[in-house]
């Protein structure tokens, strides 16, 4: 079939359903009123199916082909607080955030797409139990609770913020697997239970101008999991999410991610902003963030490779914003080769061809760019890279205190070392104007005392380099105010490391 007739393809049908959804209605009596003008629409050769304004409470449903759910302005799709009214749909990677139960799914179709300026409301909160910190604030001792219910050590923390979830949730919430031709446009997506949109192998996915609005300590609420899509553009979105806002993957039932375009999005997050990898068995390729700003964030961009996948051909370019929250292990920017696991036949990830450029972050996190002895990075650069810092968060004290499975696990000096710009065993790593703004200079202030939080009260003014490498080979350095902080006034840490080229 050619462009033509292809783009003719993705446009609705004659079609039109107004639903006659009650108050009165039962939730799966409105639930088969709404896959009723679904599956009418797609017969009918595609159409459009409108929901009625007013608040609707639902269980699960299928979108199929050719099928447009507008959802307007003062419109609800409420998802049932009750797991029963979820059926269990799909068979998911070993995932405990991709569950078999979903509110709204669409499989093995076509031209699909979901628009309008009304609501999809996921009832997060029915499917978790509240945080230590609520229940410590109420009276409840946090030994005594974690005895009773067998909670591991991490919730014997009277300041533990995250909802835990229920053993069983609709996550994700929005399930698109092996979809063509997908269009997200203008909608709001509220409390998600857990992964609020995971694409599955989709191609050519547009996802414009909406609105994901979860708690920030729900469970890994991620914003928009791509797990192997292709050609995939998500522009002028805002994202509130307590997990990764926009993560690609590729995980062991995907094929490689490709093509994917980010622009002008807005992005709070309490994990990072801009993601790739993690689950990474098959390749990652031709990425490019832009002109996005960050309201908070754990990590700005992150590169996380679990597996032994391949990630290459990634540019990040107009990135601006704040990263302070309170969790702690802050880092600017993320590039990591590492499993979980040291592979039994020695390989490691590839990861290769980075571009930084045009990014200005205020940040108490350094950049990091490690990869095991035996692993390497290739061909990496930052042009044009402003880190600002009010304060110093102490990884010496954090890292060692709060044990992650992101957190350079294969690279113990690395992770603790006191520097803006962190690299082992990186190829041709390219700094070029890369400049710091180290608390109380010129008009920056020193804010390291009222910075500190109940849940990392580790920020403080401690010593810095300006760049610490380890084993980096052709490292080309050309910017002057790349600097140390008190007692790290030299700029470069070298010592006992092997440089090449470093400028």
């Amino acid at each position: 079939m050619g462009m033509v007739s292809d783009l003719l393809m993705s446009y609705p049908r004659s079609f039109m359903s107004l639903l006659d959804f009650d108050v009165s209605d039962s939730v799966s009596v409105r639930t088969a009123k709404l896959q009723s003008a679904i599956d009418r629409a797609h017969d009918a050769g595609g159409g459009i199916v409108a929901i009625p304004q007013g608040i609707w409470e639902l269980a699960t449903f299928r979108l199929r082909g050719g099928v447009t759910l507008e959802i307007p302005a003062r419109a609800v799709l409420k998802a049932s607080g009750k797991i029963e009214d979820y059926p269990a749909l799909t068979v998911q990677d070993a995932n405990k955030d991709r569950q078999p139960y979903h509110f709204l799914m669409a499989e093995d179709c076509e031209d699909v797409a979901i628009v309008g300026d009304g609501i999809i409301d996921g009832n997060g909160m029915a499917f978790w139990n509240e945080p230590m910190r609520e229940l410590a604030r109420r009276g409840v001792d946090p030994d005594a609770y974690c005895d009773e219910h067998g909670l591991p050590p991490v919730y014997r923390n009277a300041n533990h913020p995250w909802y835990r979830e229920k053993s069983a949730r609709p996550s994700p919430m929005l399930e698109f697997k092996r979809v063509r031709r997908l269009r997200l446009r203008g909608i709001t997506i509220a409390n998600s239970p857990g992964w609020t949109v995971h694409a599955h192998d989709c191609d050519d996915l547009h996802i414009h101008a909406i609105t994901i609005a979860n708690n920030l300590y729900g469970p890994n609420t991620d914003g928009l999991d791509l797990n192997g899509c292709r050609d995939v553009r998500i522009s002028d979105c805002d994202l509130t999410c307590g997990d990764d806002a926009i993560i690609l993957k590729t995980m062991g039932d995907s094929r490689s991610c490709e093509r994917v375009a980010v622009s002008n999005c807005i992005i709070s997050s309490n994990c990072a902003a801009l993601g790739l990898g993690a689950e990474n068995t098959h390749p990652i390729r031709d990425i490019c963030f832009t002109g996005c700003v960050i309201r908070q964030a754990l990590r700005a961009v992150q590169i996380e490779m679990w597996d032994t996948g391949t990630v290459e051909n990634v540019v990040v370019s107009n990135l601006t914003g704040t990263l302070h929250t309170e969790i702690p292990l802050q880092r600017a920017i993320y590039v990591n080769v590492g499993c979980n696991a040291r592979p039994k036949d020695g390989t490691w990830g590839i990861c290769r061809n980075l571009q930084f450029s045009n990014i200005s972050l205020n940040t108490r996190g350094r950049c990091l760019f490690t990869a095991p002895d035996g692993a390497r990075i290739e061909n990496v650069t930052l042009r044009d890279v402003h880190l600002i810092f009010d304060a110093v968060e102490n990884a010496a004290v954090t890292v060692p205190k709060y044990p992650s499975s992101q957190m350079s696990n294969h690279c113990p000096e690395a992770r603790v070392a006191a520097a803006a710009v962190v690299a082992q065993n990186v190829d041709r790593l390219q700094l070029l104007n890369v400049m710091t703004t180290w608390p109380g200079e010129g008009t920056q202030p020193a804010n390291a005392a009222a910075a500190n939080q109940e849940l990392n009260p580790h920020l403080d003014d401690v010593p810095m380099h300006g760049v610490w490498l380890r084993n980096c080979v052709d490292a080309r350095i050309e910017s002057p105010f790349l600097r140390g902080f008190r007692g790290g006034e030299d700029r470069f840490d070298f010592s006992e490391i092997p440089v090449s080229g470093a400028g």
